[in-house]
């Protein structure tokens, strides 16, 4: 008599196993160069997304010879039939598609596609000096790939178009404030020293021959006054930004006063690359859609990279040492909480 119980119990168990499986997902993922052909510019894109694909074992990385801990995905894995939101990746001045593959792991795994570009001239593998500074074009380099994203084959369809959100580091966060709508002012505000005195080159900033005033070049003149009114992206709806750069560039709400949609601000305390009181401090106050999250205690800028391996640590400590009262691990999970809350909020 409890035979049949016991089997039914065992079933229901299995099915409920089944279905759990079921619905979580491992990480595709493609790439793909995108030709904007209007700028001669080609944009390096990684598409991550959700698959239930076997994930197999990938060639094992040495991490003796990479800086940042590296993701487990499936490549050119299928996509199931579904709808999913869309997600905007863009990068730090210098940096590159695979900066913030924690971030776009769990994103993914909580069922988002993620597209991540690298933003041409300000990567890690093609350096150009002038395209350092023309940090509007980011945003353009961003509609560009969501537009091909959208059209494209294979992942378009399963794309919520109504559904897209944005998320960026440093370069990238001020990337994702242009995309709002805020409009940057490349010449210094009047009396405003303190600002100035933020004016500097980044430390990424690659090495020239040639000398270009930066004020006055007439390629970087021509770039700003053609693009400089483009940047707003209204099919973006939401947009979540760690600890944003180019806050001298911000002088009035008169340049945030075109944006409306949500914006979530993450930053370190201890940041000395854009420290909070210039940059993320100063956007929240300027922007009416802003909320903010500031990490107490000694939190540094580069918190927001990948996880750094030993051989990292030892090569580039300046990007892959925090303070030893730092958790990057913890920072990590922390900001995913407010991410996925933020977006589940908004999209």
């Amino acid at each position: 008599m409890t035979k049949y119980p016991l089997i039914l119990l065992l079933f229901t168990l299995f099915v409920s196993c089944e279905t759990k499986d079921n619905k979580s997902y491992h990480v595709g993922q493609r790439s793909v160069t995108f030709i904007d052909k209007s700028r001669d510019r080609p944009l390096v894109t990684e598409i991550w997304y959700p698959t239930h694909d076997t994930l197999t074992e990938n060639d094992p990385v040495n991490e003796r010879k990479v800086i940042f801990k590296t993701i487990k995905t499936v490549p050119n894995a299928k996509i199931p039939q579904d709808k999913f939101p869309l997600l905007l990746v863009s990068h730090g001045t210098g940096g590159n598609r695979f900066s913030l593959t924690w971030f776009i792991e769990k994103m993914v795994k909580e069922g988002y596609i993620a597209v991540s570009v690298d933003h041409y001239g300000n990567s890690t593998d093609n350096k150009l000096p002038r395209e350092f500074v023309k940090w509007w074009e980011r945003a353009i380099d961003m509609q560009y790939v969501l537009t091909e994203v959208i059209n494209d084959q294979k992942i378009g369809p399963a794309i919520d178009p109504s559904r897209i959100g944005g998320v960026g580091f440093s370069l990238g966060g001020y990337t994702n404030i242009a995309l709002a709508g805020g409009y940057v002012d490349r010449s210094p505000a009047k009396g405003q020293k303190s600002d100035q005195i933020q004016r500097v080159l980044p430390p990424e900033f690659p090495k020239m021959a040639e000398e270009i005033d930066f004020e006055n070049d007439s390629l970087i003149v021509a770039s700003y006054n053609r693009y400089k009114d483009k940047v707003r992206e209204d099919r973006i709806k939401a947009f979540f930004v760690m600890a944003p750069a180019i806050g001298f560039g911000f002088h009035s709400d008169q340049q945030t006063k075109e944006i409306t949609a949500p914006i979530f601000i993450v930053a370190g305390e201890g940041d000395t690359n854009t420290p909070v009181e210039y940059n993320a401090v100063k956007y929240n106050k300027l922007i009416k859609t802003s909320k903010l999250h500031i990490f107490e205690g000694p939190v540094n800028h580069y918190v927001f990279l990948n996880e750094a391996t030993d051989f990292g640590k030892t090569v580039v400590p300046e990007l892959c040492v925090d303070h030893p009262d730092v958790d990057r691990k913890e920072i990590h999970d922390r900001t995913l909480e407010l991410a996925i809350e933020f977006f589940g909020r908004y999209l």
